[in-house]
Formats: structure tokens, C-alpha cells, sequence
């Protein structure tokens, strides 16, 4: 590793908060490898190594990652041309507060995280539910493998004057982060983008603390299968069979890149609620909630996103997938299940 002097020494220290930056470790190391800002980046204190900044993004990628790295190099590259997701135009952090805080989702997750949490996003893209989780004195840190959706985090974050959310380059394979060091780490949307999503998952549930939550989301394999039919016939229909670009997107290049996500993505896999749930048993996470909840669950009457549910039997999850049909599917059909990581 060599030392990038384009950078100042204060604005490595000002890129993490103290709390961010003594999550952090070299990456392909052991835990005890932590690191400190110096000019032009990261600096591991038991080797020497620095780890530079690109084009002002802290970058913690690691050499060679096997078989995987064909497949993960396709998907950079498509977000690279395609960063998500966009933002309005030159949106401000108060434009961005709104938008989540009327964001049923965003607003109850915020809800359920409280109050001085430490919260790991892992494929944070643009940065935007990361910026808004940093509400309630929460200390963000978000994670994605592409500069081009990382530069547009960082200038929000440095346009805005953001000092509790912060961002790095890394592979989610490959996490340059400690062991057990957040209180929630959420993977939303990211998982069936990679070679192997299981796999994936047992590297983020790695770092959570114990009793803290996990929560993952992915395209179900029912409900996503309008978007599949959708796919074969954009081309002749156009964008505008898409319910979200014809409802909600107004701005162009939002649009674009959210019909390049959904519908030309080089690398996307389906999953059950079932299959997340045999995730969680290997991986000692106890199943707390759903969203949408599991029909005829306790889920349905959880006030609290991370309150503590039952899981339903099979007909009742099966049931629930296929009435996503017509609900999740015209939104791309993204499902999330939480948990809690077991002492």
C-alpha cells in the first residue's frame, strides 16, 4: 500500500467519527489490526500499511477474492454506469429527511433503531438511508463496493455538513470491520446482487453484537416474477409499464436508473421466506419480525418493527408470498426479515 497525498491529514480524520473509525480494521486481517487516519488515508497500526483514499472515498478492498470475483466485477461495473439509488436532482438533507421520515418503511425502521445506536448498512449505494438512520444521534456507517454511488454519499454528506454518517469501498465478502462491533446492521436490497447471497449474509451477521439486530431484505422469489414478465415486454411497452416510473418517479435520470436496476441487472437471485429463515438458524439469529408481516402472525399487530413475532407455519409464509403478487411486486418486490443475533 502507498500513501496518496491528495488528501489532507484532517480530512481523513474528519471522513469517520471516532465511533466509525474504532469499528474499523485492515482488510484480510484480524481484528486487532485497527486503524488511524493519516494524509491521504487509512493506516493499519500494526503493520505500516495505508490504505488510500480514492478520489476522496476511503477504500478497505481486498486483494483477490477466488471464484467470486468475475461475477462481483460484473455487478460493480453495471453500478458504476447505473449508481442507486439516485437522488433528485441536487437534493438537500432536508428534502432527504422528509422524503423518509413519509417513507413508511424508512420512518418505522428509524423508529424501531431509537436512540445513540451504532448501525452498519452493508450496500449503502448513494447513501441515502444512511444519511437518514444518522437522525436520533445515530452514528452510520455505510458500505458499498462502487465509487461512483460512494462519491455521490460522500458529496451529500460534506454538502450537508453530516458528521454522524460516514462511508468506505469495501466487499461485502470481505468486510474490513470488526467483529461483533454494531448494534444493527442491515443489508437492503444487496444480497441477491451477489455470487452468493447466504454466503454473504454469514459475513454481515459476523458483525453484529450479540443480542444486536439483523436485518435483511431481497427480492422474493413469488412476487418477483411481475417484474421478470415486465422485463420481456419494456422494450416494446416502454418505461412507463413500470408502476413505480409511472406513479412516483418525475425526475428523468432517476427513472433511467431504476429501470436499468430492476430490469437489466447482469446478476439477480430470488428467496423465499423460508430460506431466510434456515439463513438465520445457521447462523444463530433468532427471527423477530417481517415486513410485510407474515399473515395471520403476530407480526400483523407488532407496533415495533423489531418487536419479537412468530414466524407462522409454512402455508401461512407460503400464503403471504403469493399475496405479495399484489402488493411488493410493483415495487420491485423487496421483502425484509429481522432478527437478532443470539449471545
Amino acid at each position: 500500500m502507498t500513501l496518496a497525498a491528495t488528501v489532507p491529514a484532517d480530512a481523513a480524520v474528519a471522513a469517520f467519527p471516532e465511533r466509525l473509525l474504532a469499528c474499523l480494521r485492515a482488510p484480510g486481517k484480524t481484528d486487532d489490526h485497527t486503524l488511524e487516519p493519516v494524509a491521504g488515508g487509512l493506516r493499519d497500526r500494526v503493520t505500516g500499511d495505508v490504505y488510500p483514499f480514492i478520489d476522496d472515498i476511503p477504500s478497505l478492498m481486498p486483494g483477490s477474492i477466488g471464484e467470486r470475483d468475475a461475477k462481483t466485477s460484473v455487478v460493480r461495473d453495471f453500478y458504476e454506469e447505473h449508481p442507486f439509488p439516485s437522488y433528485e436532482g441536487l437534493e438537500e438533507f432536508g428534502e432527504l429527511v422528509a422524503k423518509g421520515s413519509g417513507n413508511p418503511f424508512s420512518a418505522r425502521l428509524l423508529e424501531a433503531i431509537g436512540f445513540n445506536k451504532l448501525v452498519l448498512e452493508c450496500g449503502c449505494g448513494t447513501g441515502q438511508l444512511s444519511h437518514f438512520l444518522q437522525l436520533n444521534n445515530n452514528h452510520v456507517l455505510g458500505v458499498d463496493m462502487t465509487l461512483a454511488s460512494l462519491r455521490l454519499a460522500v458529496e451529500h454528506k460534506q454538502r450537508n455538513g453530516l458528521m454522524r454518517s460516514a462511508f468506505c469501498q469495501m466487499n461485502i465478502f470481505d468486510l474490513a470491520i470488526r467483529d461483533a462491533s454494531f448494534d444493527v446492521v442491515i443489508s437492503h436490497g444487496v444480497l441477491h446482487h451477489t455470487p452468493d447471497a447466504r454466503a454473504a449474509f454469514a459475513q454481515i451477521v459476523r458483525k453484529a453484537k450479540p443480542g444486536g439486530i439483523v436485518m435483511v431484505g431481497l427480492y422474493n422469489r413469488y412476487a418477483r416474477i411481475p417484474t421478470w414478465i415486465r422485463a420481456h415486454l419494456i422494450g416494446i411497452l416502454g418505461a412507463r409499464i413500470d408502476p413505480v416510473v409511472r406513479e412516483r418517479i418525475a425526475d428523468p435520470r432517476k427513472a433511467a436508473i431504476w429501470i436499468a436496476d430492476q430490469y437489466r441487472n447482469p446478476l439477480e437471485t430470488w428467496h423465499s421466506l423460508d430460506e431466510v429463515l434456515a439463513w438465520f438458524e445457521e447462523n444463530d439469529v433468532e427471527y423477530l419480525n417481517a415486513s410485510p408481516a407474515i399473515l395471520g402472525t403476530s407480526g400483523e399487530e407488532a407496533r415495533n418493527l423489531f418487536d419479537r413475532t412468530d414466524p407462522g407455519n409454512r402455508y401461512q409464509r407460503l400464503v403471504t408470498q403469493l399475496g405479495w403478487l399484489g402488493t411488493i411486486a410493483r415495487e420491485g418486490a423487496l421483502f425484509d426479515v429481522i432478527g437478532r443475533r443470539r449471545s
